[in-house]
């Protein structure tokens, strides 16, 4: 049954996020007090500039990768499936290798012409290992994902991140910013390497004969990916950068600590990561149903988090990096409403699965243009909360542009009281939450509970989830 299939993908995709975010939000937490907002500034200006150029390790390979690798699987076409993981494969590396030795050569014109901040070059001559050994991990996870195998997520997760954890608490308290990108860094290797030794033991089929690709198919497919993931990847990391450039170290420092809190919360619930290879073998009325299911469970889970965000964001930051970072309490609660986006992105397994890349392309493009003229003016105006600002407008336009091309292209879009149904109850939640005030993690966790039960509570008496929908994931589940 493919519902069983996704609700495993999705189980396998949640927990290796689960683990992510909690090693993640360990991390971030650590450092964040070891290394204060200064020193905790230039490392995530470091991971910022690496992430960012992590970009040209891919130019769209990856997802080219899982949309026609899984489509020649599905057909049990192995040889055609080999000519993709190898064709593909000697562009990802040619790629990763030489974007690892620019970011190596130009680290000190970034840190002191860009930044001018001299201190950043040696991280980020370090962090040029971490662009190599996590863009190839990147690809190889994907071969999993083209096969409809999302267990490598969580074997990723669990190497990278307990890797990760370990390198940086015995590296950090002696080599400071150093210490801790010297962690990424051994922690993507690791992954790397178990990753590539699991796929070559389960799925040998790999190696072989292999069929030539159709290159023009391809490159199409790839070309509008590879601008599509420059253009996201600049959207998801530009108010980062700008912030780095009009504003003191220690601002970085507290907006990506807030950030990093909305990203752990949104990638627990985003059930459209796990999408494509599915949308791929649907058409017509199938895939109207699979979409109108995936969006109104993903909204159900979606609208509770964002909420407790916003609700309890002053006793988020203090419990979780304490007082020195109260400064990032505004940014957390602007950008809580990304948990939604993050969730409800299901536009691009859409576009992806039906050949149609270009969409995405051109709305992500324009919504860049926006976010970058908005950063400008708002950071100036208002600092890091005029950054969360700009990024929440520019991802509500996107998300908005998508949803009605998609009904024009498609006709494949979402029902409104699948938005306003869970928004109504969150009231509730909301009050809950703000009634019992908590001031400790206990009191937080329990206010969370209640604020669910109340929420659920109110979701089944006005039909926002019904008998029907907990029959559906019953039988998925059991």
């Amino acid at each position: 049954m493919l519902a069983k299939k996704v609700l495993r993908n999705v189980l396998c995709n949640s927990l290796s996020s689960l683990i992510s975010s909690a090693v993640g939000l360990i991390v971030t937490i650590y450092l964040a007090r070891e290394l204060k907002p200064g020193l905790f500034g230039i490392f995530s200006l470091a991971i910022s500039v690496a992430l960012l150029l992590m970009t040209f390790t891919d130019l769209g390979v990856s997802p080219t990768l899982v949309r026609y690798a899984a489509d020649a699987y599905a057909r049990r076409d192995f040889e055609l499936v080999r000519g993709y993981i190898k064709s593909l494969g000697k562009v990802k590396l040619i790629l990763s290798i030489v974007t690892s030795i620019i970011l190596f050569a130009l680290s000190n014109i970034i840190s002191t012409a860009v930044f001018h901040k001299p201190a950043l070059s040696t991280p980020i001559e370090i962090v040029s290992l971490f662009v190599l050994f996590r863009s190839l991990s990147n690809y190889v996870t994907c071969i999993f994902n083209a096969f409809n195998d999302y267990s490598a997520n969580l074997i990723r997760a669990i190497t990278y991140e307990s890797s990760r954890l370990v390198s940086i608490l015995l590296l950090v308290s002696s080599f400071a910013v150093v210490g801790a990108i010297a962690g990424f860094v051994i922690a993507s290797f690791i992954s790397l390497i178990a990753l590539t030794l699991i796929l070559i033991r389960k799925y040998g089929f790999i190696f072989g004969t292999a069929k030539k690709i159709e290159w023009r198919r391809v490159l199409r497919y790839a070309g509008y990916l590879t601008i599509g993931s420059i253009t996201w990847t600049v959207f998801a990391y530009v108010d980062s950068i700008m912030i780095g450039i009009l504003l003191p170290a220690r601002d970085v420092g507290f907006y990506r600590a807030a950030y990093s809190i909305v990203i752990a919360v949104g990638s627990l619930i985003s059930i459209p990561t796990v999408l494509l290879p599915v949308f791929v073998q649907l058409e017509g009325q199938d895939m109207k149903k699979a979409f109108d299911r995936v969006f109104k469970y993903s909204s159900i889970l979606a609208f509770p988090f964002m909420f407790s965000l916003i609700a309890m964001d002053r006793n988020i930051i203090n419990i979780v990096y304490g007082r020195e970072y109260l400064p990032a309490i505004p940014a957390l609660t602007v950008l809580s409403l990304l948990v939604l986006r993050s969730a409800l992105g299901v536009w691009g397994p859409v576009f992806g699965a039906k050949e149609k890349p270009e969409y995405p392309v051109y709305v992500t493009t324009i919504a860049l243009i926006i976010n970058i003229i908005l950063n400008y003016f708002m950071i100036l105006q208002w600092g890091i909360v005029g950054a969360g600002v700009a990024t929440v407008i520019s991802n509500v336009f996107s998300w908005v542009a998508l949803s009605l091309i998609s009904r024009k292209l498609f006709d494949v879009f979402f029902r409104l009281e699948h938005l306003f149904k869970p928004l109504l109850s969150c009231t509730i939640l909301y009050l809950v939450v703000e009634f019992l005030r908590p001031s400790s993690i206990a009191g937080c966790v329990m206010a969370f509970l209640a604020g669910i039960f109340a929420y659920f509570v109110v979701l089944l008496a006005i039909k926002g989830i019904t008998v029907d929908d907990i029959k559906y994931i019953s039988k998925i589940v059991f």
